[in-house]
């Protein structure tokens, strides 16, 4: 099953919400956001099989940096590079959605 453009524009904005949503999950504690990192990392790698047309270097390097961010979440006063890799993942996706709706 593929998915259309809007769809994926719709995923891509949503998936940027969830990314951003580790920085407060971090500074908060929340036991759970080893399991809310994994979950999106699952996520994330199974998306490829419905949006093949669309993926591209921005996937990669989210799906890696997810799985740097699985450990990094686990250490404390670790916000700097926490922070760091949530904005560059949120700057990647951004950039997807910009190339998407410009058409290019």
């Amino acid at each position: 099953m593929m998915i259309n453009e809007k769809d994926y524009l719709a995923y891509l904005r949503s998936l940027r919400g969830s990314i951003f949503k580790i920085l407060p999950l971090y500074e908060e504690e929340v036991k759970t956001l080893p399991e809310y990192i994994k979950a999106l990392i699952f996520e994330v790698h199974n998306v490829k099989e419905i949006t093949t047309e669309y993926d591209g270097a921005w996937l990669v390097e989210t799906h890696a940096i997810l799985n740097g961010l699985f450990n990094e979440c686990q250490i404390e006063n670790n916000k700097e590079i926490v922070k760091n890799k949530v904005f560059t993942i949120v700057k990647n996706i951004s950039k997807k959605i910009e190339t998407l709706e410009q058409g290019e």
